[in-house]
C-alpha cells in the first residue's frame, strides 16, 4: 500500500496538554491505533493497523501545540484563518475620527443628551405655566383686610409744633412773655411747651402734633390704616382721662365733647389739690389720621393765680384750631 501522508507529529512534552484541551495518553500506554512500532509483549497486531490513518475513526488525534506568545496585530490582520476581521478593524476611518470611542458610546451619548434636552424643555415649560397660573389666580383672591400703607387724603407729616400760633397771641394767652423748649420735632411728630413763671401768673402750654401712620399689626379692632389707628388712640385716651388706671395721682377728668374742631374733638378738665392747686385743660382733636393735643394748665396759691378753668379751656381750644389749620394745610398722600 503506497504511504498516503506522514504521521501525526507528536509534542516534545507528550505529558502536557494545551489549555482547554485533554491531556495526552500517557507513555506508559502503548497506542492502538496509527501506524507504532509493535511491542513484543503487546496483545496481538490490530487487524486495522494496516490501514492508513485516515481510513480509522478517530484514527488520527491532532496534538495541538502549546500556546504561543501574542504578537502585536496590525490593522489588516486577521484574528484566523477563515475568520471575520475584528469589529474594531472594519471602518478604521471612522474609528480614527473618534479615537478611542466606540460607535455605541457615541450613541449613548447622543440618546443622553436628547434626554436632557427634552427633560429640561419639559421642566421650563411647567415652570411658565405654574407661574402663570399663579399669576392669574392673585387676582382672584379675596383681598386682606388689613391696611399697610397710608391711603389717599391721609397725611404722612406734620407741621412745626413751635410755629402754630403766633407769638403776639401767645403772649396775650400765657398772660406774659412765655419761654418755649421744643423736645421733639420730626416728620411725622412735633412737640413744643410755653412757660411763664413770673408772680402772679404760672402756666404751662404743651402742644404735641401727631400724624399717626398704617400699622403691620392692627391694633384693637381697626384694619391697621393710619385713619384706624387714630381713631383707636382717640378713643383711648378718652377713656384714661375718665378714667385713669388704679394707683395713679391723676383724678377722673371732667370731658365735654367739642364740635367744630376736625372730625372728633373733646376737653378734659382735672383739677389736682397739693400745696397749691392745680387745674389742667386737655382739648384732643382728630383730623383723619392726625391728633392734636394740647395741654393747658395753671397754678394758684404761693402768689399764684388764681386762672378761672374757663380761660384755660378757651385758649386751649384756640391753640387746638390753630393747629388743626396747619396740619389741613401740609400735603396729603
Amino acid at each position: 500500500m503506497t504511504e498516503q501522508g506522514y504521521p501525526p507529529r507528536r509534542p516534545h512534552h507528550p505529558g502536557r496538554s494545551g489549555p482547554g484541551r485533554p491531556a495526552s495518553r500517557s507513555s506508559q500506554e502503548p497506542r492502538r491505533t496509527g501506524w507504532q512500532v509493535i511491542d513484543a509483549f503487546d496483545e496481538g497486531p490490530d487487524p486495522d493497523s494496516g490501514l492508513p490513518p485516515w481510513a480509522v475513526p478517530g484514527g488520527i488525534e491532532p496534538v495541538r501545540p502549546g500556546p504561543r506568545p501574542r504578537r502585536p496585530r496590525g490593522p489588516d490582520q486577521l484574528d484566523g484563518p477563515g475568520q471575520a476581521p475584528r469589529r474594531d478593524q472594519e471602518r478604521p476611518g471612522r474609528l480614527r475620527g473618534l479615537p478611542g470611542r466606540s460607535r455605541a458610546a457615541a450613541a449613548r451619548r447622543r440618546r443622553s443628551k436628547r434626554r436632557l434636552t427634552t427633560w429640561g424643555g419639559a421642566a421650563l415649560v411647567v415652570l411658565v405655566l405654574v407661574g402663570a397660573g399663579l399669576y392669574l389666580t392673585r387676582s382672584r383672591l379675596a383681598p386682606s383686610r388689613f391696611v399697610t400703607t397710608l391711603q389717599p387724603g391721609e397725611f404722612r407729616g406734620v407741621p412745626d409744633a413751635c410755629k402754630i400760633y403766633a407769638r403776639a397771641d401767645l403772649r396775650q394767652l400765657m398772660n406774659g412773655t412765655p419761654k418755649s423748649i421744643q423736645p421733639q420735632n420730626g416728620q411725622q411728630q412735633s412737640s413744643c411747651t410755653y412757660t411763664v413763671d413770673a408772680k402772679p401768673t404760672f402756666r404751662v402750654l404743651t402742644i404735641v402734633v401727631q400724624a399717626m401712620q398704617a400699622g403691620l399689626v392692627p391694633v384693637g379692632t381697626s384694619n391697621g390704616s393710619a385713619t384706624a389707628n387714630a381713631k383707636y388712640t382717640f378713643v383711648q385716651q378718652r377713656q384714661q382721662l375718665a378714667k385713669p388706671p388704679k394707683r395713679t395721682p391723676q383724678p377722673p377728668a371732667t370731658i365735654t365733647t367739642i364740635s367744630g374742631a376736625g372730625d372728633q374733638a373733646f376737653s378734659a378738665l382735672q383739677t389736682f389739690r397739693t400745696k397749691v392747686a392745680t387745674d389742667v385743660v386737655i382739648v384732643l382733636a382728630r383730623y383723619r389720621n392726625v391728633l392734636v393735643t394740647v395741654r393747658f394748665e395753671g397754678h394758684a396759691g404761693n402768689g399764684f393765680g388764681p386762672v378761672p378753668a374757663s380761660e384755660l379751656r378757651s385758649g386751649a381750644l384756640a391753640v387746638a384750631q390753630a393747629a388743626l389749620s396747619h396740619v389741613k394745610g401740609e400735603p396729603t398722600v
